[in-house]
């Protein structure tokens, strides 16, 4: 099926990053139509095909695909790169091997843990009220804990 002139309009206005109600508003919808309807719009096959068209010939004409990215860094991982001394520098190779174990999601941030320490500066005064507070937030989560 193909679009009309004012769901034609709507892709052509959403894809440059206006958000649907406002593309369906310069599009020539009514203000109400646009807010009631926009997911509606948003979940037809054909504005579906429409919007993945749009984004396939802006990827094939300006965005290197996913596969030219990974060549690319690849071809720097196996660079040789010389200093003006004459001596091999290798922080752009792991530069380049870390954007790529990036991509292939090999870095599982869940497994690293923050061992960081945070060192407060406080007044004799303000240590009771701390303490106080943090007592209160520790009897809360044990309470909450028992309960369930």
């Amino acid at each position: 099926m193909k679009l009309n002139q004012r769901q034609e309009l709507f892709c052509q206005y959403f894809f440059t990053g206006m958000t649907a109600t406002d593309a369906a508003i310069k599009a020539g919808y009514s203000p109400r139509f646009a807010r009631e309807n926009c997911p509606k719009l948003l979940q037809k096959t054909t504005i579906q095909e429409r919007l993945a068209t749009l984004n396939l010939r802006t990827e094939n004409a300006c965005v290197a695909t996913v596969g030219q990215r990974k060549e690319r860094l690849t071809q720097f991982i196996n660079e040789d790169n010389v200093t003006d001394k004459g001596n091999l520098s290798r922080a752009s190779n792991i530069a380049a091997i870390s954007e790529l174990n990036k991509m292939e999601h090999i870095y599982d941030e869940s497994h690293y843990q923050d061992n960081r320490v945070i060192n407060f500066i406080v007044s004799k005064d303000q240590v009771e009220g701390i303490r106080r507070r943090l007592g209160e937030a520790l009897e809360s989560k044990s309470d909450s804990l028992s309960e369930g």
